[in-house]
């Protein structure tokens, strides 16, 4: 673990420096540690942003989270999606501005296919968590937003390596993991948790980051579902062509962890198809989020 972090440090260092977290996700945290904050005060700091607020009512108004009503105010859309969805919504749509990459000449990859993986991973963990009526909790839609993030660092400041990564995957037929170890001594996994840990995300993200590719059954609670969301997204085809196989969902060992934690077996084949209804929601939502409208 040492050599890792040894070779995580050199990585990043110098003119590689890891992004910082977005300011308004960060100010809005900080504003939501006052459980009296109002709505009006909230919605007087996203104001600052006029793209974002745009940006916000056309997400408020998509298939995954629209109302009976047009929503056409903030602090209504803050009132009818809650104060953490709406932080959710800050979060991604600050990551997608951020990672504004140009495509290199990588076959069959492109940022916006990226993008399309992570926000359907943290969507359908949403879903998960939601089906298996699980305790509310925001870590898991980030860490699913969060889980493959490694992977675009990668690919943001080192895409000679990154061009390799893919190719060994291609002719050799070997997991993403382990290329990535091969060509720079460490994996996705590892960048997305040193980015996770400089930006002061609590382990319940973490975990997922981290661990989502790692043995049964040493998964935690976090880990389980993200695994699962990530499943998900890929039959969904959200993701790179060569990720795009087929899926066992039902029979994967995670949900064992699932139902140990609810203390009581999981109807899986009927949870798989009931989860796998929102598709075209979280299809839709994604679409929306990564159009290049105002």
């Amino acid at each position: 673990m040492k050599d890792k972090q040894r070779i995580l440090n050199r990585l990043f260092s110098g003119d590689k420096q890891l992004p910082t977290l977005p300011v308004l996700f960060a100010q809005l945290t900080k504003m939501l540690d006052n459980p009296f904050v109002s709505n009006k005060k909230i919605s007087e700091l996203i104001m600052k942003d006029q793209a974002m607020v745009s940006r916000i009512f056309r997400m408020s108004n998509c298939a995954l989270y629209s109302k009976r009503q047009e929503i056409t105010n903030l602090t209504n859309a803050i009132t009818f999606l809650g104060t953490e969805t709406i932080r959710n919504l800050i979060l991604q749509i600050s990551l997608v501005r951020i990672f504004q990459l140009a495509d290199n000449e990588i076959p069959d990859f492109s940022v916006n296919m990226f993008w399309e993986h992570s926000l359907g991973a943290a969507y359908f963990t949403n879903a998960v968590v939601k089906k298996l009526n699980l305790p509310v909790s925001d870590s898991y839609y980030i860490g699913g937003l969060l889980h493959d993030i490694g992977k675009l660092l990668i690919y943001q400041f080192y895409p000679q390596q990154f061009k390799k990564i893919v190719k060994k995957q291609l002719r050799d037929d070997v997991v993403d993991y382990d290329a990535e170890e091969e060509v720079l001594g460490v994996n996705h996994q590892d960048i997305g948790t040193f980015l996770a840990e400089k930006w002061k995300f609590k382990k319940e993200i973490l975990e997922p980051i981290r661990d989502h590719h790692k043995a049964l059954p040493s998964l935690s609670l976090h880990a389980a579902v993200i695994r699962i969301s990530n499943l998900f997204t890929k039959a969904a085809g959200l993701c790179f062509p060569w990720d795009m196989k087929v899926f066992e969902i039902p029979g994967d060992p995670a949900w064992g962890i699932l139902a140990a934690y609810k203390n009581e077996p999981i109807d899986v084949e009927r949870m798989t198809f009931e989860i796998q209804d929102e598709t075209d929601k979280i299809e839709d939502s994604v679409s929306e989020l990564l159009s290049k409208k105002t």
